[in-house]
């Protein structure tokens, strides 16, 4: 079948052909059929809305099957039972869902779409292909050793056994689960969602008139009538650019954009380069609700949706979302946690340090959100207790850094006093150097800014901090 670049046909084309490979793709992350469903939906919506140029089948399979695994991460995956079952697949299964996320993700990738290079997989998750190979082996030797406990004989090499087991157990998963038809779905998701994409012709012929009759014709025949009057009320009270600057940037650059741990549950930051979209503030929060993180131990709280307005005005920040934000929560709890996460965020773009500035949240236009109603008082930065007590800025996970001198460093919360690193080889485990991260002084109620600065040789790394003896983050990165 010849490819059409209209998305009003690949469209319906790519989920008559792919829908079910990537609603099992989905489940085989998530463990859940239903939440998997809602992640492929959000996906093709989301790629429809974008409208991109996809010039081949290929191409666009890649294109949504990329945004299928990007909305899963965004997802919390259905817990597994706390006792191991004891068949053979069952328990490969069982073990492969307690992996770290990146592992998990690979080994999915590797072994539940068997058409996909280690450079296709590289390219869906967002890493080196070293990085895919090395997360490969690293999953399937701890899969391994939770099947044989016990088993040394050859530490740090993988078993065929093994991976025949996990192949087979993901080939198992992938059949129990049975899509349904959600098309209807889509296109629901779709009209609720602004459509972004490229003009007709016609369009934009008739705008080029209009723009020659509002500049050129309406000021002739308006002048001599006096000045306009003012509707002060009318003005939107959002961040404008500097007098001397000619235009708004179109890199917003070192944005904080924070998500929640996947295991913690406490709030993260990772600093951004991003395509900006209208000032500093709406570029940060429609980053939290459509953007995933680059650290895959982390999940946004938010699947998806659109940023109707964000402005300041006085010591209010107004954020109005699409109803399509809220779509995928199940409970207050979630909302709760998913407002605290753009709270930070927003308060961070626009310089609040001191938390004097509250958030309302409103959904198109009603302050009624839904599940939790209308709040009683704004939301406003709960400080130090609902976020993590380190965090890495520099280099950012899945980085890669020029070998030789690489400096790491982060803040930590004032109440951390001591910080150690280590850096070692994935695939091994063995350490390359360690010591003791440098501290700024403590004044009480700030972050305190840290860093270490270390030598590595060209090859992946594991980066780990700890404060104490406790794990406090880690990220991989490749040096080049």
């Amino acid at each position: 079948m010849t490819f059409s670049e209209s998305r009003d046909e690949w469209l319906p084309q790519l989920y008559q052909e792919r829908w079910d490979d990537f609603v099992r793709l989905a489940a085989l992350l998530l463990a859940d059929q239903h939440l998997a469903e809602d992640a492929v939906i959000a996906a093709f919506a989301t790629c429809y809305v974008r409208d991109p140029k996809l010039h081949t089948d290929e191409h666009a399979v890649s294109y949504v099957r990329t945004a299928v695994v990007n909305k899963v991460r965004g997802r919390q995956p259905v817990a597994r039972d706390a006792m191991p079952p004891k068949a053979p697949e069952d328990l490969a299964y069982w073990c492969l869902r307690g992996l770290p996320a990146r592992q998990r993700e690979v080994l999915v990738l590797k072994f539940a779409t068997s058409e996909l290079s280690d450079d296709d997989i590289a390219e869906v998750l967002g890493m080196s292909v070293n990085a895919v190979r090395n997360n490969e082996t690293k999953g399937l030797v701890a899969i391994g050793e939770s099947l044989r406990p016990g088993s040394h004989t050859n530490p740090g090499h993988v078993d065929p056994r093994v991976e025949a087991v996990v192949r087979s157990a993901l080939e198992s998963a992938g059949e129990s689960v049975h899509p349904v038809s959600r098309y209807d779905a889509i296109i629901s998701e779709i009209a609720r969602r602004p459509r972004r994409g490229r003009p007709p012709i016609w369009v934009i012929v008739l705008g080029c008139v209009l723009a020659f009759a509002v500049g050129v014709v309406l000021p002739v025949l308006g002048s001599g009538r006096g000045p306009a009057l003012e509707d002060t009320q009318a003005l939107p009270s959002v961040q404008t650019p500097e007098p001397n600057s000619q235009s708004i940037p179109t890199l917003q650059t070192g944005l904080d954009v924070f998500y929640l741990g996947r295991n913690d549950g406490l709030i993260h930051r990772e600093l951004r380069d991003l395509p900006t979209s209208g000032d500093r503030l709406g570029t940060a929060v429609g980053a939290v609700l459509n953007v995933a993180p680059l650290d895959p131990n982390y999940i946004s709280g938010w699947a998806a949706g659109q940023v109707n307005r964000a402005s300041v005005k006085g010591s209010q920040i107004t954020l109005d979302l699409s109803v399509s934000a809220f779509s995928q929560f199940k409970s207050g709890e979630q909302v709760q946690r998913a407002i605290e996460q753009l709270v930070v965020t927003a308060t961070a773009a626009v310089g609040d340090r001191t938390g004097e500035k509250s958030v309302r949240i409103l959904v198109d236009g009603s302050p009624n959100l839904p599940i939790i109603g209308k709040p009683a008082t704004d939301f406003v930065d709960e400080g130090f207790a609902q976020c993590a007590r380190v965090w890495v800025d520099s280099p950012q996970s899945g980085a890669e850094v020029p070998a030789g001198t690489v400096t790491i460093s982060g803040v930590a919360q004032p109440t951390v006093s001591v910080m150690t690193y280590e850096v070692k080889l994935p695939q091994s485990g063995r350490m390359v150097m360690s010591g003791q991260i440098n501290l700024s002084a403590s004044d009480g109620n700030s972050w305190r800014p840290w860093h270490a600065t270390v030598t590595v040789p060209k090859g992946e790394y594991d980066v780990i901090i700890r404060e104490g003896t406790r794990v406090a983050e880690e990220k991989v990165i490749t040096a080049t």
